[in-house]
């Protein structure tokens, strides 16, 4: 009995050691796209909208399409391929980035590359839900760590390439971690072996669900909407692309400690306090970044770095508890999807008012959805989902 639990439990930490690699590659990917953004303006002589419409054509199809990709691979049970083909997705989009010649051709490549967003937290999120029922929030902020490992080293891996080699050979490279994540987790991953399929017809989406995914977008948007020009902005404001790079990425480090302690407070005091605190951090944060202080900006920068990542494991954890039989998938699938697509319009919307007002101004209005999220936070449920 003992060598059963033995091996019980090391297939687990397996599986969550699996995940957690693929979530480190996965959101490299996702943080990616910022730190080629002041090399693409140049290239393509490009405004900050249409800069901005870059980053929708990476997430907005792709936020639409996590709850459906999650709805098919709950009825099919195809978590693992689901997975994979994220990562093929992304690996294809560089290719097809690093060979464009003109503002249409790189806008269909990073419209592929977001394809690859569609897939991964979702599927993850499910199967390690599965494996941790009774620590949802703690097993998610592990798997967080991972994600924000992801975050921390895409700007300086991403910079350093890119000065020294260009932006087309730095985008080539870049493919390698998705081609090694692909047959890493082809070897690691497998369906659980009693892996329930969702029932046709079983009702998705609950005014819980709904609530908490008007939250996060809102958070989202405004998170987004600052990481897009962060590092325009910093290199305008006289760094050079890798200190810009090196001070985006302390934004992303934090949440090597924020997840897990977001799934922690998550696991004790529930949802609505965890994202209630978040929401308002995140607000200060971004209105004393536009201030004149005395204060370093890059501590502005930390705080809503580690309000908005603890809230990642808390946004799936949460999102899977509040799934209706087995339909984890496209239950997060939607809070991830929507939220997403909310976001997506964040950098277009920063950029339209950055070409009328100035970047400064329009982080300045980015404060604006931080206090809406706050209020929206009440309404979400508490400790345990109140029941």
């Amino acid at each position: 009995m003992i060598t059963i639990v033995r091996k019980k439990i090391t297939q687990t930490q397996k599986l969550l050691g699996a995940l957690t690699a693929g979530h480190l590659v996965n959101d490299f990917y996702s943080s990616t796209l910022p730190f080629l953004l002041p090399a693409l303006i140049v290239a393509f002589n490009l405004s900050f909208f249409e800069a901005g419409l870059l980053t929708i054509a990476t997430s907005l199809l792709s936020g639409f399409l996590q709850p459906v990709v999650g709805y098919f691979a709950d009825i099919y049970a195809r978590r693992k391929m689901t997975i994979l083909l994220g990562f093929s997705a992304f690996s294809l989009g560089l290719i097809l980035a690093s060979s464009s010649v003109s503002y249409p051709m790189l806008l269909a490549a990073l419209f592929v590359f977001g394809l690859g967003q569609a897939t991964f937290h979702a599927q993850s999120t499910n199967l390690i839900t599965r494996a941790f029922p009774r620590s949802r929030g703690r097993s998610m902020g592990i798997h967080g760590i991972g994600g924000s490992i992801g975050h921390f080293s895409a700007p300086i891996l991403a910079t350093l390439l890119i000065t020294a080699l260009g932006w087309r050979y730095a985008t080539s490279l870049l493919v390698i971690p998705g081609l090694v994540i692909i047959i890493f987790l082809g070897y690691m991953l497998s369906e659980p072996p009693k892996a329930q399929k969702m029932a046709k017809g079983t009702p998705i989406i609950s005014a819980r669900l709904l609530v908490l995914t008007l939250n996060i977008g809102l958070i989202y948007m405004a998170y987004i909407g600052f990481l897009a020009f962060l590092p325009t902005f910093l290199v305008e404001n006289g760094s050079s692309l890798t200190q810009a790079g090196l001070i985006t990425a302390t934004m992303f480090f934090v949440g090597v400690l924020a997840q897990p302690a977001g799934g922690f407070i998550y696991d004790r005091l529930g949802g609505r306090l965890m994202f209630a605190s978040s929401s308002l951090l995140a607000g200060l944060g971004l209105l004393f970044f536009t201030l004149e202080s005395s204060i370093h900006p890059i501590i502005f920068i930390i705080i809503i770095g580690a309000a908005v990542q603890a809230t990642y494991p808390v946004s799936l954890a949460m999102g899977s508890e509040l799934a209706k039989g087995d339909n984890v998938g496209v239950s997060v699938g939607f809070v991830f999807g929507v939220s997403g697509v909310l976001a997506a319009f964040a950098p277009a919307l920063t950029g339209y008012a950055a070409d009328s007002f100035g970047l400064l101004a329009s982080f300045r209005l980015l404060v604006i959805l931080a206090v809406l999220a706050l209020a929206v936070s009440f309404f979400l449920p508490g400790k345990q989902l109140d029941s």
